[in-house]
């Protein structure tokens, strides 16, 4: 089965931004590894806000069938 775009491991992409940042916070003067990793940590962001937003739906979706 292929993924989709934003159908990230949410777990293993909240790692990997975690990753970035600490990165980040050690203060590497590397400015082109800089920008490659904000790209990253940028669409990483993008596709678990899409995650939490499916969840969120279908929370909403649960909650409505049970009423």
């Amino acid at each position: 089965m292929v993924k989709k775009k934003n159908d990230i491991d949410f777990a293993k992409g909240f790692e990997e931004l975690e990753h970035i940042a600490s990165w980040f916070e050690q203060g590497e003067p590397d400015l082109e590894e800089g920008m490659k990793k904000y790209e990253r940590a940028s669409e990483l962001a993008k596709a678990l806000k899409m995650r939490l937003d499916q969840a969120e739906n279908k929370i909403k979706e649960i909650r409505e069938r049970a009423v």
